[in-house]
């Protein structure tokens, strides 16, 4: 597995972003330069699914990991728990829309086929939660895309 150059300079990048601080603070807006990273690590995950390249998409998680899908929650200790996750994933998702709020990216992906499944619900609207810390996602939730209205 090899990652890119652009994409291994990102996260070493990040994984100094974010620094020590003291007391608790409410989620703020991330620095600008700190939304971006973010941004490009959902990305990169988002590209990493979509090519069915499982070990690199493992190589974006800090480990332990947990992952939530519906009522099930997993904790992942190894790089090949995390990949074998993620090649059960029916689905691929390009990205819709990313929001970046403290150390939480939500992003809403357009589902379609993968190369190795067919999706059960292609052209849906799907999201998931983030937790990105010094540049490893440390916590992958799925959650309700946003409501887009009634249908008239």
């Amino acid at each position: 597995m090899r990652a890119s150059p652009v994409l291994l300079g990102l996260l070493l990048a990040a994984s100094g972003c974010g620094g020590g601080g003291g007391g608790a603070r409410p989620a703020a807006r991330p620095h600008v330069s700190q939304a971006a990273e973010m941004k490009a690590i959902v990305r990169a995950w988002s590209r990493r699914l979509n090519a069915g390249d499982n070990a690199g998409e493992a190589a974006l998680f800090a480990l332990p990991v947990t992952m939530i899908q519906g009522p099930y929650a997993y904790r992942l200790v190894t790089p090949r728990q995390v990949a074998e996750w993620h090649a059960a994933l029916p689905c691929s998702g390009e990205v819709v829309s990313i929001a970046v709020r403290g150390r939480v990216a939500t992003a809403v992906f357009r589902l379609g086929d993968r190369k190795t499944s067919r999706c059960d619900a292609p052209g849906t609207l799907a999201a998931a939660r983030f937790t990105i810390v010094h540049g490893r996602i440390t916590l992958w939730q799925q959650v309700p895309p946003p409501s887009t209205g009634p249908v008239a």
